[in-house]
């Protein structure tokens, strides 16, 4: 019996959670017969959860296998949503260890507090500083090698400022805005897109849906910076805000 018993677990594995990263219409999450209006995307939605998708919603999540998108009227439990395999699913591993999305968050004090590229953080491609400060005016930006210790770029912006003439590589930098100073790390691109490739994200058929799963699944990664591009680019930027305020860099 016992062993019986190991085998049926080995076969068929605890459900595990979801991420869910597009939410429009009337969506009501289901927690233990409780209902409320489901929280603003990306979060979490563990295995023993469920979502009510009234004839007006539609989502996209993330689980083991890849991307869904679903459209209601439906009862929407992620853990029916399997693939045949789930061999090289990096985001099914990282899912499976994953209770909150929030991130430590940066350091704030008096003068500008940098949003771009995410301080603290991997990034894949870094193209432009950003900032946020009352009242501050134009600022010096500065990027340095910490491998070298060698100034690489320097600028200057109202709130931001484009990297003009380079390409960062790999490596971890510094970049300095007026006083403040944040450490960021670019990495090599082949990383990400095997997060990006086990998503699947092809197999939806809506462009937004497409980078909603995309984004979600670079932050997950811990790419947080690359993720705000995705959703910017394809002019999903009503959900940046909750991005950003996950990742630290918003209040």
């Amino acid at each position: 019996m016992l062993l019986l018993t190991l085998l049926a677990l080995a076969a068929d594995p605890p459900p595990a959670p979801a991420m869910v990263t597009m939410v429009r219409g009337s969506v009501t999450l289901v927690d233990a017969g409780k209902r409320s209006p489901a929280p603003a995307p990306p979060f979490i939605l563990a295995a023993t959860q469920s979502l009510d998708l009234a004839a007006d919603a539609h989502v996209v999540f993330l689980r083991q296998g890849g991307a869904f998108a679903v459209d209601g009227p439906k009862q929407v439990d992620p853990s029916s949503f399997r693939t045949t395999s789930n061999a090289g699913d990096k985001v099914g591993d990282l899912l499976a260890k994953r209770t909150s999305l929030a991130a430590a968050g940066a350091a704030r004090g008096a003068g500008p507090s940098i949003t771009r590229p995410v301080p603290n953080a991997n990034a894949m491609v870094v193209t432009e500083v950003r900032w946020t400060c009352d009242n501050c005016g134009l600022q010096t930006v500065g990027i340095v090698d910490l491998r070298t210790d060698q100034s690489v770029w320097s600028g200057n912006g109202t709130g931001s400022a484009i990297l003009s003439g380079i390409k960062l590589g790999p490596g971890t930098y510094a970049v300095t805005v007026g006083g403040t100073e944040r450490t960021f790390r670019v990495v090599d691109l082949a990383a990400a897109d095997a997060v990006l490739a086990s998503v699947k994200a092809d197999s939806l058929a809506n462009e937004n849906d497409r980078a909603a799963a995309g984004a979600g699944a670079l932050y997950l990664a811990g790419y947080p910076t690359d993720a705000l591009t995705m959703l910017e680019q394809h002019g999903l930027t009503g959900m940046v805000a909750e991005y950003e305020r996950l990742a630290g860099v918003a209040p």
